[in-house]
């Protein structure tokens, strides 16, 4: 099975899978009036998206969030961050990078993952970024960063993303929903998971995962 292919089903699972839910986005643009368009793009992206990506990464029994709080804060600092289901974005990032839209579906992952606990970072930001960067943007296998390193792939972000593309096409398609899933019940063991979904332990995957 080819990568756009796996690609194209998930996008088709992600259309409507699950029983409809209505997300309401609190945009709050106070600080930043002047980013009010921006901020309505990233409402209408949230609105769009937080179904299908409830639908991609479904557990039985689990609610998602569908309240959500967008504010755009005066800021030099950072990116974007999120608190349960509060996402904040700098207005600095956005004024240096308006085209990254981006950037708040990343943020919209984690607010429905809603672990509810801590995650290794890697994991996590992993998710996220294989979601963003694979399904959002599309973006092809070639295209993510490759750390040639033992457990390079721990790097986190774009190269853990391409990591769990890697495992999606090529080794174990649904496995980043039953990582997720474990997550969240917090089933999740460090040393088995892998191994009992793929024949490999974490460690020799990371020896397979070549380019």
């Amino acid at each position: 099975m080819t990568k756009n292919l796996v690609l194209a089903i998930l996008l088709f699972v992600s259309l409507g899978s699950v029983a409809d839910a209505t997300v309401v986005v609190h945009l709050d643009v106070s600080e930043v009036p002047e980013l009010a368009d921006w901020g309505n793009k990233a409402k209408e992206l949230i609105e769009e998206w937080h179904q299908r990506t409830s639908n991609l990464i479904p557990t039985k029994g689990f609610d998602v969030p569908t309240e959500v709080w967008l504010k755009i804060r005066k800021s030099n600092r950072g990116i974007a961050g999120t608190s349960g289901a509060r996402i904040t974005v700098s207005s600095g990032w956005i004024q240096k990078h308006p085209e990254d839209i981006g950037c708040v579906y990343h943020e919209l992952v984690h607010v429905i993952q809603d672990y509810r606990r801590r995650v290794s970072g890697w994991l996590t930001e992993g998710i996220a970024d294989y979601l963003r960067w694979a399904i959002y943007e599309g973006k092809s296998q070639d295209w993510f960063p490759f750390r040639d390193k033992p457990q390079g792939y721990r790097d986190s972000y774009q190269v853990a993303g391409g990591f769990f593309l890697w495992l999606e096409s090529d080794r174990c398609p649904g496995i980043v929903n039953k990582l997720n899933t474990a997550l969240r019940k917090r089933t999740y063991k460090d040393e088995s998971f892998f191994k009992e979904e793929t024949g490999h332990d974490r460690r020799a995957l990371g020896g397979l995962c070549q380019r």
